[in-house]
């Protein structure tokens, strides 16, 4: 099925959805997913493939309240989604801001924590303060390494 079809297609047939229900059933990353597959559909055959399964997939969006729907596709649309992040260089987003926020606030609190104990004994404020700077740093190094990604849209 042509891509603007398909697209269009999930768009009639997600038009009634709540924005929980929506995000739930992650349609915006499925529309990625078609148009990312279509893109690379010539030069990969594991996209070619996975076109016609987007296309199954798109079909079964009205049954998705259904559980029996609703895990076979969500195991092909994961496997869709590892496939762009092992072979087309595509990653998560918010994978590094994420990460790096955890190793800035772990960083942070022992950084402070060692601070509080040689400049005589532990204290709560400073040990917070320390997760607080961690985290904040960290998030905005993650930021900074995902915006080549997010630059070229190889997030998904």
């Amino acid at each position: 099925m042509n891509q603007k079809l398909l697209i269009d297609r999930v768009e009639s047939l997600s038009e009634g959805f709540s924005l929980s229900k929506y995000n739930f059933l992650k349609i915006s990353y499925l529309l990625k997913l078609i148009e990312e597959s279509d893109h690379f559909s010539t030069q990969c055959k594991t996209c070619a493939e996975n076109k016609k399964i987007l296309a199954n997939m798109v079909e079964e969006i009205p049954f998705l309240d259904d559980i029996e729907h609703r895990q076979p596709y969500e195991k092909q649309f994961n496997q869709i989604r590892r496939h762009f992040h092992r072979e087309h260089g595509f990653i998560p987003p918010y994978r590094f801001s994420a990460t790096y926020s955890l190793i800035g606030i772990l960083a942070g609190t022992l950084s402070a924590t060692l601070v509080s104990f040689v400049f005589g004994g532990f204290n709560i404020d400073v040990f917070l303060a320390g997760a607080v700077i961690g985290l904040i740093a960290g998030y905005f190094l993650g930021s900074a390494k995902e915006l080549k990604y997010r630059k070229s849209k190889k997030m998904i």
